[in-house]
């Protein structure tokens, strides 16, 4: 899900005291008379200590300190996100702008990001060959039916089985259930992180992604779901905003602050709100994958728009067109990873800013988007050795030196991640994980700018 934190607490300020422990204050309150100037170092000093977490690490270590920073809510798709009923809690972020982006980028009807190369010459060749072997339908006809569906009925799974696992931890809450249920979270997020590269159509242009993914949470809003007198059906959940249900409210609800919530800390109005919030994300996971398979109101299937790009396709005035959407869906993935999921919660050195922070798995979502863009690009279905026609071997065909290049900048961009010890909400501040996290972060990057700079323009008209 692409998200940016621009956002801000409306007017509040947040003064953080402990993991997850916070007054929110009045800003207006906080201007001090003359008769308050004695007190003003103390305020000031005490809310500079309160801003820092030292916490910690799963090793029993103290870890060394980071700046625990407030975020706003989530909100997605232009502009500040509104309460649909005024009790739905706190005012939400701006809306997700998706990521960096790239240079001179513009966004698109699909609400993708537009990446336009720094040269409009492609690597090698004569543009017009290039052009003509992207104008194969194999291609997209092959990435549609390999990899785009297969990872959306394995959501569809996951996501009724996580559902399945919630009813039966509400139903008879004990540890082993609520492990059970927690598994089945975490084993929801690999298909889904893994279609990341490929959140274009109706992931984006029906609110899908926002739906299921937005980020990032701020349980201030979650907490005025959970203290208001509203019954919390699975009709009233699903109108919430989006930083109020998805992905990280449930994980939010089924693992605490930090992945420490105790079986005895759970309360029945939050196993209410768990359960509905779990039915919701069940029904909108089924309607994605139906919009690319059967088509949602009225609109026929998202497949045919696609492969079908250049002969009956209202979305895709060209093959090349289709082609392309396939190169930005894997540019604005990696842009995501190495600026926005890695690069602002590392340059701030701020765990809050961390997706998968209640459960301490962001590592896990970082791998697995990485592997999006692979599979995209390898036309590579996931869990299987089966490959269609790919963006690898069209590139191959123009400049097979440049294929070798991109794979094995791939290459290193896995191994660089997996060397970064986890979980990241543990060692995003440590001295020993720093240099680490950095070559991750610039080995993603590294492939981000060969994409950008030497495969989009083969493939842009």
């Amino acid at each position: 899900m692409r998200n940016t934190y621009g956002g801000s607490v409306q007017n509040k300020l947040k003064i953080w005291s402990g993991v997850g422990t916070y007054v929110l204050a009045n800003v207006g309150a906080i201007a001090l008379s003359n008769t308050d100037v004695a007190k003003a170092d103390t305020f000031l000093s005490a809310f500079k200590e309160s801003s820092v977490l030292i916490s910690q690490s799963s090793q029993g270590n103290p870890r060394e300190a980071c700046k625990a920073v407030p975020v706003s809510g989530g909100g997605e798709g232009g502009g500040e996100s509104t309460p649909t009923t005024p009790t739905q809690g706190g005012e939400g972020g701006e809306g997700g702008e998706g990521g960096e982006g790239g240079e001179g980028s513009t966004g698109s009807s699909s609400g993708s990001t537009i990446y336009k190369p720094q040269s409009s010459q492609p690597s090698v060749g004569n543009n017009n060959i290039a052009l003509a072997k992207f104008n194969n339908r194999q291609l997209l006809k092959d990435f549609t039916d390999g990899l785009v569906v297969p990872t959306y009925q394995t959501l569809a799974e996951k996501s009724k089985q996580l559902s399945a696992a919630v009813n039966a931890f509400v139903s008879k809450p004990n540890r082993a259930t609520l492990q059970a249920a927690r598994q089945a979270w975490l084993a929801a997020r690999i298909p889904w992180e893994g279609s990341e590269a490929f959140a274009f159509g109706p992931a984006a242009s029906l609110g899908y992604d926002a739906d299921l993914d937005d980020w990032p949470v701020n349980e201030a809003d979650l907490s005025a779901v959970l203290n208001s007198q509203n019954p919390l059906t699975v009709d009233y959940v699903s109108q919430l905003q989006t930083n109020q249900k998805g992905f990280h409210t449930i994980e939010f609800l089924l693992f605490g602050l930090n992945n420490d919530k105790q079986l005895q800390q759970f309360t029945q109005r939050e196993l209410q709100y768990l359960q509905a919030a779990t039915t919701v994300f069940d029904r909108t996971a089924n309607q994605l994958l139906t919009s690319w398979t059967k088509g949602v109101n009225g609109n026929p299937p998202y497949r045919d728009a696609f492969v079908n790009a250049g002969s009956d396709s209202t979305a895709y005035p060209t093959v090349q067109a289709a082609a392309e959407e396939i190169v930005q869906g894997i540019l604005g993935i990696l842009d995501e990873v190495g600026n926005v999921k890695i690069g602002t919660a590392f340059e701030q050195q701020n765990p809050f800013l961390l997706e998968s922070r209640f459960s301490n798995s962001s590592l896990s979502d970082f791998q697995a988007n990485l592997r999006s863009a692979e599979f995209a690009y390898l036309g590579q279905a996931p869990d299987t050795k089966t490959r269609g026609k790919s963006l690898s071997e069209i590139v191959a065909a123009v400049d097979p030196a440049l294929d070798s290049k991109i794979r094995q900048q791939m290459q290193t961009a896995s191994t660089a991640l997996a060397a970064v010890p986890g979980p990241i909400e543990d060692t995003l501040c440590t001295s020993k994980a720093k240099p680490k996290i950095q070559a991750a972060r610039e080995a993603i990057l590294t492939l981000h700018s060969t994409i950008e700079k030497q495969v989009l323009p083969l493939v842009q008209n």
